[in-house]
């Protein structure tokens, strides 16, 4: 795909979701960021999920009138939360961001284009980095490729603030997970749908994945997530039901890989 720009006949709207909890110290970066988009979004829709910080109020202090929050009594997780923002969301694709990441002020322009040149993709992509991305070139040729359900398989390769989705009641998180619920999240997605990606990154992300704070620091809950995800794959097909055990056993496999080397290489596993 070549020569795409900012400037539309017809642009896609995108709903922007953040959920936040105990996030004042790194919100504002992450909303500004989606407030620098070259392509502007529809909507920004914060969900603060019950903080106990100044989150809130720092949100209605600074943001009031440029986005919508939405402010939870009760803690439920980010899986609520995102459900909470997609009921509320009226784009025609829904983009997420975590409070403590930010996006290439291209993305959505570079993203609406290769929508509207693909109008059939469902779900779409793209790598995260850690290095510096406020003012890196994007590339001016763009090749789009297809993720195989199949490669999906043996481990997340998707964060969450790097998915844009089609805005469609039946795309929601599963509200009962704490942990892998984006894996979870493509794993049904990509069952019924193909995924596509470009190899470009246009999120940054500030935490490792097992850094202490985020709930990746707790490696058994997260694999006991992924294996849930795993077992959860027999209610859209019964013939998973053969395939589980050994997807299990993988997953057990680099629990104990990853204990005994003490690993700690990245955000997913590859």
């Amino acid at each position: 795909m070549d020569n795409y720009s900012p400037v539309q006949k017809k642009g896609l709207k995108f709903s922007v979701i953040i959920p936040a909890y105990n996030a004042e110290k790194t919100i504002s970066r992450a909303i500004d960021s989606v407030l620098a988009q070259s392509y502007r979004p529809h909507e920004i829709i914060v969900v603060d999920d019950a903080s106990k910080d100044k989150t809130f109020e720092l949100l209605t202090n600074n943001y009031a009138g440029e986005i919508t929050i939405i402010q939870k009594l009760f803690n439920a997780g980010s899986s609520v939360a995102r459900n909470t923002g997609m009921d509320a969301a009226t784009g025609d694709y829904i983009a997420f961001i975590d409070a403590d990441d930010i996006w290439h002020k291209d993305k959505l322009m570079l993203i609406n284009s290769v929508l509207q040149s693909q109008p059939g993709i469902t779900l779409f992509y793209h790598p995260f980095t850690q290095a510096n991305i406020m003012n890196k070139p994007l590339p001016e040729k763009i090749v789009i490729y297809q993720l195989p359900f199949i490669k999906l398989l043996p481990a997340n390769r998707i964060a969450t603030s790097c998915i844009i989705v089609r805005n469609a009641p039946s795309f929601r998180f599963e509200p009962t997970m704490r942990y892998t619920e984006d894996y979870d999240f493509c794993l049904r997605i990509g069952y019924k749908y193909k995924l596509y990606f470009i190899d470009i990154p246009l999120t940054q992300i500030f935490r490792k994945f097992t850094s202490a704070g985020g709930i990746s620091e707790n490696t058994w809950k997260m694999r006991k997530g992924e294996m849930r995800a795993y077992r959860r794959l027999v209610k859209l097909n019964p013939l998973f039901l053969f395939l589980l055990p050994v997807l299990l056993l993988s997953s057990m496999g680099k629990h104990v890989y990853k204990k005994l080397v003490k690993s700690d290489t990245g955000y997913f596993e590859k």
